[in-house]
């Protein structure tokens, strides 16, 4: 008997799934703070690589989960497939590198140059979260920052945000024309990107990098280049940061 075809996931099933792994990153923190006996408020400053790394988890879980389940129960189809779980290293590799280096030693720069102009300060507001979450990691805590960094949220992420959220816009938008379609999954993901970060000051910045990894999924239908570019993103980052520390 021919199984059923299946169905996009609706609309509402990203953001449900970013609140459960909102969610189950606090249960996880808690969870590990108990552990480690950690005393004080858990402020992203004073977080161990310990507890970075089940913060994340919890996350991970969802974004990953969420994606597979979805897979299962609407689509009906594989996983893998569903994601564009695809890599083509010669080309994705080149390519996310120049993305991800262009992206945030150029696009995120020019974008808020005119407010830096206004508030000179801004620059260093700006930096303060990736100054903490660096700040954790000292020796071999630093290993732990530059997993969580450059491997482990590239990846969940992109599984999440591209592979999911913009697979639910994309085939729920198959009916508009294609020019519009794409813009508006392209900018629903990327919306839905900058929003789960819950960084107001860099909100433009994340928007505007989460359209450019999205808009790097729709012409390759793959997360290869777009994780590339992700973890070239971050490494930049936590190498220019590692650098003034």
């Amino acid at each position: 008997m021919e199984e059923e075809k299946g169905r996009p996931a609706p609309l509402w099933f990203p953001p449900v799934v970013l609140g459960l792994a909102l969610v189950s990153s606090t249960v996880l923190l808690s969870v590990g703070i108990s552990i480690s006996h950690f005393s004080g408020p858990a402020t992203l400053s004073r977080l161990t690589p310990f507890l970075l790394l089940m913060d994340e988890i919890g996350l991970w879980i969802f974004f990953v989960g969420g994606a597979a389940f979805a897979a299962r129960t609407y689509w009906r189809e594989p996983f893998l497939k569903l994601i564009g779980w695809h890599f083509r290293p010669l080309v994705d590799v080149p390519v996310g590198l120049i993305v991800g280096v262009v992206s945030q030693l150029v696009i995120v720069p020019l974008l808020y140059l005119p407010f830096e102009a206004v508030n000179p300060a801004l620059s260093k507001s700006l930096s303060k979260p990736a100054q903490s979450i660096v700040g954790i990691g000292h020796g071999e805590g630093l290993i732990v920052v530059a997993f969580v960094l450059v491997i482990g949220a590239p990846v969940c992420e992109e599984i999440f945000f591209r592979g999911l959220s913009l697979a639910v816009l994309r085939d729920r938008l198959e009916n508009y024309r294609p020019v519009l379609r794409a813009t508006l999954a392209i900018i629903g993901s990327a919306l839905l990107f900058a929003l789960a970060h819950f960084e107001p000051l860099q909100f433009a910045g994340l928007f505007a990098v989460g359209c450019v990894f999205a808009g790097l999924m729709w012409w390759t239908k793959r997360l290869g280049t777009s994780i590339v570019a992700h973890a070239t993103f971050n490494l930049v980052a936590l190498l220019a940061l590692v650098h003034l520390h």
